[in-house]
């Protein structure tokens, strides 16, 4: 069984016990940056969700881009809205695999895909994108499809929430070899299915990797249905403010107490090797 459809089968029970509504009935607001964030769609991307601020010309600077994984491998690109949203009305467009209530399941090409239209398309929303500054990211079985971007040399830095890799022999093969970008581990604590993977991974990674591993005690759901994704989406939007747009301002979070004073269980190595 692949990886991806190891952890679908894992989370399609909690994944189905919520059922999905549309980004209007979710959200309660349009995120806590300075840009108000809606989702939209491109016929150049299909079958995908593409999360922007709602005035792109207030945007002051250019947008860097985090290509989204959906936990369960969901095609419903909305499945994250709370969370993508927050993280777009800081200046970002985030592109979820799937499209708004679309049906079936994922994979990584779709995330490739995503990476593919940001490098190369600079109309439309993507008018002021960075395609210098792209993550890879998702939760669950969406980290696992991050991960099969790690050697694309596009993407920046990598974000893996509540996932791993679904065996030791997975780990030894991709994880040792990532190199020259930073990886974080966004973590729900030891009832989290995916803990023993993701603590196993960051421990995997090769000296010299900035990496940094929090534990919110929340168990594999996360906070991503919250208002403005809860603390996960909070740490995430601080963790890419940080490594894509160079913002140091936020980087204490990271390397002081702001996460532990958050309730974050906190590891880190060599984070003084991001180079922003």
């Amino acid at each position: 069984m692949k990886a991806s459809v190891a952890f679908s089968v894992l989370v399609s029970a909690a994944a189905s016990a919520t059922p999905l509504q549309p980004l209007v009935e979710r959200q309660g607001s349009t995120g806590t940056g300075p840009y108000p964030a809606k989702y939209t769609t491109d016929p150049g991307l299909p079958n995908h969700t593409i999360y922007v601020p709602q005035n792109l010309n207030a945007v002051n600077g250019t947008m860097p881009v985090v290509v989204w994984g959906n936990g369960a491998c969901s095609a419903n690109g909305l499945s994250q809205a709370n969370f993508l949203t927050e993280i777009a009305s800081w200046g970002f467009i985030a592109i979820a695999s799937g499209g708004p209530n679309q049906q079936g399941s994922t994979t990584a090409a779709m995330m490739k895909a995503s990476i593919d239209f940001a490098s190369s398309s600079t109309s439309g929303v993507f008018a002021k994108v960075n395609k210098n500054a792209i993550a890879a990211a998702g939760w669950s079985c969406g980290g696992v499809e991050a991960y099969e971007q790690a050697q694309d040399a596009r993407v920046k830095a990598l974000g893996i929430f509540n996932s791993g890799q679904m065996s030791e022999d997975g780990t030894r093969k991709v994880v040792p070899y990532i190199k020259g970008k930073p990886v974080f581990y966004f973590l729900g604590g030891p009832s989290d299915i995916a803990y023993n993977n993701g603590m196993r991974d960051y421990r995997a990674l090769s000296s010299g990797v900035p990496s940094w591993n929090g534990n919110l005690p929340v168990g594999h759901g996360g906070t991503y249905d919250q208002v403005n994704g809860g603390k996960f989406g909070k740490a995430a939007q601080l963790y890419f403010r940080w490594v894509l747009k160079g913002d140091t301002s936020v980087s204490s979070f990271f390397t002081g107490d702001g996460a532990r004073a958050d309730g974050w269980t906190v590891e880190r190595k060599d984070l003084d090797k991001i180079k922003v």
